[in-house]
C-alpha cells in the first residue's frame, strides 16, 4: 500500500489534496494517535496480567518462608538472580533494536 492510499484510507477522503502538507500532517498526527492508544492498552493491559501473575506466586511464597526461616536467604538470592538476567536481557534486546533501526 502506497503512502497515498494511507492517508486516503485515514483520512476518509477519495483523493488526497495536491501538496496540502497540512493535509499530510493532519493524517500522520491522527494516525500516531491511534497507534499510540493501542500500544498504551496493551501496555496497560499486559502490566495488570504480570502484576497479577507476581502477586499469586508470591503470596504462597511469603507463607512458605514464614515457615521455613533458613531457605529466605536461598530465595532471595534466586530472585536476585533471575531479576539481573531479566534486566541483562532486556537492554540486550532494546540495544539490538537500536542497532536495527
Amino acid at each position: 500500500m502506497t503512502g497515498e492510499e494511507r492517508l486516503n484510507r485515514v483520512f476518509g477522503a477519495p483523493a488526497a489534496p495536491a501538496k496540502d502538507m497540512h493535509f499530510t500532517l493532519l493524517v500522520m498526527r491522527r494516525a500516531e494517535q491511534e497507534r499510540f492508544r493501542a500500544a498504551m492498552a496493551r501496555r496497560v493491559i499486559w502490566g495488570g496480567v504480570l502484576g497479577t501473575l507476581a502477586l499469586a506466586a508470591a503470596l504462597p511464597m511469603v507463607g512458605w518462608l514464614s515457615a521455613n526461616p533458613s531457605a529466605t536467604e536461598d530465595v532471595a538470592l534466586t530472585l536476585g538472580a533471575v531479576a539481573a538476567v531479566l534486566a541483562l536481557s532486556r537492554g540486550a534486546r532494546r540495544a539490538a533494536f537500536r542497532r536495527a533501526r
